[in-house]
């Protein structure tokens, strides 16, 4: 599972660096060549509920390989983009279907089904493999780009992800395991409670709250990554820098998500979701200053404290979601909630290509970041459940 999510999201983040060669090449505007990022965030979320249902009913290895699949093909196909279309069916469309087969609807249920304590470690080890997959598909990315041009990198990472992850998940992704149940909280009522389902879960307070904060972590989130290396280059650092801070930025994140799913367990998940927050909101205040004192240190200081919350609080979410809705329909709960992260996610991207094209400036995205992230930490307290 750890390999599957380094490959899968390694392939999907290096999007950021191939944005700049794609913008030059078509002369497209920045909001255009990011739409189709946004694209594949609606998609995702749109097929989130799907995803949780085919898991639901033929168990998330089949789900696993049809994502192996779509990955692979979509960014072999994005080698052979000559339009706008084209980027948007292959990156946008077919790209995240890929990415919803691979992620963590089916990794979550997969996990969920295994460790019934200490969630939040569990998923957070497994989920630091997205992080070190960033790391060293950024950097390869841009060599490869370098080298031999973004068509002949995209085709070499499409080719890769497909040898490794076809086989790998073929032998690896069995699904026997101990039944998903949910664990009592301390001081609750100890009789058994009725199984949740997507309408019972709609009801509850926690469910919303926990759908807003995937709303408002990729808002906070995807207009910084899916920019920051345009963003670098455009304050005069070269290519392969920018690539490389976004590479330890992803391996930072890794780090993040054992350290704040341990958190977790040890602190709760609005505590742990709340702590790296603050580390994005640093990260986006780093960015600010080196707007006006474009300095190497604020770049650093980015790619360290940003990295540390990025994707800390997916792992977060899998376990107070684990706790509150455990049973046979997490698949598809999990999946409603995931539909809150595609709109996020759809908007963002975008978001930060309008503002760049209509101001010439991030500076509106980075204080928005802000923004949001302190509207994302709320959301992770109202979600907390409820001791009887």
């Amino acid at each position: 599972m750890w390999v599957s999510l380094a490959v899968a999201n390694g392939v999907y983040f290096s999007f950021s660096v191939f944005l700049p060669p794609l913008v030059e090449e078509f002369r497209w505007s920045r909001a255009l060549t990011a739409g189709a990022l946004s694209l594949s965030t609606v998609v995702q979320g749109a097929l989130a509920p799907v995803a949780g249902l085919l898991v639901d009913r033929f168990g998330p290895r089949r789900v696993i390989l049809g994502g192996v699949c779509a990955l692979s093909s979509a960014t072999l196909l994005a080698s052979t983009i000559r339009g706008p279309w084209e980027l948007y069916l292959y990156t946008g469309v077919l790209g995240a279907v890929g990415l919803v087969g691979l992620g963590p609807v089916p990794m979550s249920v997969l996990l969920s089904r295994w460790f019934l304590e200490k969630r939040g470690r569990a998923v957070g080890i497994a989920f630091s493999g997205m992080g070190a997959g960033v790391f060293v598909t950024g950097p390869l990315a841009q060599w490869l780009i370098s080298a031999f041009g973004w068509r002949a990198a995209s085709a070499a990472l499409g080719a890769s992800a497909l040898v490794v992850l076809l086989p790998l998940i073929w032998l690896w992704a069995r699904e026997s395991g101990p039944p998903l149940e949910r664990p009592p909280a301390a001081g609750a009522d100890p009789r058994p409670a009725p199984e949740s389902t997507l309408a019972l879960a709609m009801g509850t307070r926690a469910f919303w709250a926990l759908w807003l904060a995937n709303l408002f972590t990729p808002l906070a989130v995807f207009p910084v990554t899916t920019h920051q290396v345009a963003f670098a280059i455009d304050r005069g650092f070269q290519p392969m820098l920018a690539a490389t801070l976004f590479g330890v930025m992803g391996l930072m994140s890794s780090i993040g998500r054992v350290s704040f799913g341990l958190a977790a367990d040890r602190l709760g998940g609005a505590l742990a979701a709340t702590i790296s927050f603050g580390c994005s909101a640093g990260g986006a205040l780093a960015l600010l200053a080196l707007e006006g004192d474009p300095r190497v240190g604020w770049l650093v200081a980015y790619a360290l404290v940003f990295g540390l919350g990025f994707g800390a609080r997916g792992p977060i979410i899998t376990a107070m979601a684990s706790d509150l809705f455990g049973g046979r329909r997490f698949g598809l709960i999990y999946g409603a909630l995931s539909i809150g992260n595609g709109v996020g996610g759809a908007i963002g991207p975008w978001f930060g290509g309008v503002v760049h094209d209509v101001t010439g400036s991030y500076r509106v995205v980075f204080l928005s970041s802000v923004v949001f992230c302190a509207c994302g930490s709320t959301c992770f307290w109202l979600a907390r459940r409820r001791v009887s």
